[in-house]
C-alpha cells in the first residue's frame, strides 16, 4: 500500500473525469492500465466494481481511477492531458484473463481521505433529501492495483487501507486509513471515527453507528 493521495473513483459519471484532472497542476502523471483490482469490505470481496485504470501524480496529490467498463476511458484521460500540456507516461500491463461483471446493484463509492471529500459526499446526499446514514467505524477494507507477470506471479502497484464505512442510501464512503502521511499544518490528513462522528453531526446528518466487525455490512446490531 505504497501511497496515501487524493482519491478520485470515477464510476458511473464520466464528467466527474475531468473535475479530477483539473486537480493536476504539476509533475508528471502515469497512467497504468489492464490493471488487476483486489477489492474488499471486511472479507468479502468486491467483484461488481472494479478498478483497472488508474494516473498517478505524486506532485499534484492526485490518483484517480476508472471503473472497469465505466463511460470514463484511458483515451479521455490521454485526450485531456494532451489538450492541456501535461506530461505524461503510460503503462499497459497484459490484459487479465478473469471473469468479471459489472454490475449496477452497488451503489456509487467514495474514497475519503480526509474531511473535505466526506463533507463533498454529505453535501452531495443532502442534495438528494437524504440526512441520515449509517457509520460502521470498525469496519476494514482494501483495494490493491496490480498486475500478472508474465510468468503469472502477481504484482502490486499500488493501493489503499480502510478503516471505517458511512453508507447513505446513494453511495458508499470508505474512509481512507493510512495514517503516516501529515499535511502541511502538521496534522494527519485521515479521520478518526470521532472525526467522522463529528463532521456528520456538524452537518445535520443523523447517523447510526454499526459496531458489528464482522464482513456483513448490513447486519442489524445498530446502536445510536
Amino acid at each position: 500500500m505504497n501511497s496515501n493521495l487524493d482519491c478520485w473513483a470515477i464510476q458511473t459519471d464520466s464528467e466527474e473525469l475531468a473535475t479530477a484532472l483539473d486537480q493536476i497542476d504539476d509533475g508528471i502523471s502515469f497512467i497504468y492500465s489492464n490493471c488487476t483490482c483486489n477489492f474488499k469490505i471486511g472479507n468479502q470481496e468486491i467483484k461488481n466494481r472494479q478498478f483497472d485504470t488508474f494516473l498517478y501524480n505524486e506532485d499534484s496529490d492526485v490518483l484517480i481511477m476508472l471503473m472497469r467498463g465505466g463511460k470514463a476511458t484511458k483515451e479521455d484521460m490521454i485526450k485531456y492531458l494532451e489538450e492541456n500540456g501535461k506530461e505524461y507516461y503510460e503503462v499497459t500491463f497484459a490484459n487479465p484473463v478473469e471473469d468479471y461483471e459489472n454490475t449496477d446493484d452497488i451503489d456509487p463509492i467514495w474514497f475519503a481521505r480526509e474531511k473535505y471529500v466526506l463533507e463533498d459526499a454529505i453535501n452531495d446526499s443532502k442534495s438528494r433529501g437524504i440526512t441520515s446514514c449509517e457509520f460502521y467505524p470498525f469496519l476494514t477494507g482494501s483495494l490493491n492495483f496490480g498486475y500478472i507477470s508474465n510468468t503469472d506471479n502477481p504484482y502490486s502497484v499500488d493501493g489503499r487501507l480502510f478503516r471505517g464505512l458511512v453508507k447513505f442510501d446513494d453511495k458508499l464512503v470508505l474512509i481512507i486509513n493510512q495514517r503516516e502521511n501529515i499535511d502541511a499544518n502538521g496534522k494527519m490528513r485521515n479521520m478518526s471515527n470521532q472525526d467522522v462522528l463529528d463532521i456528520l453531526k456538524s452537518n445535520g446528518i443523523d447517523c447510526t453507528v454499526i459496531t458489528d466487525k464482522e464482513p456483513e455490512i448490513y447486519k442489524t446490531n445498530k446502536v445510536k
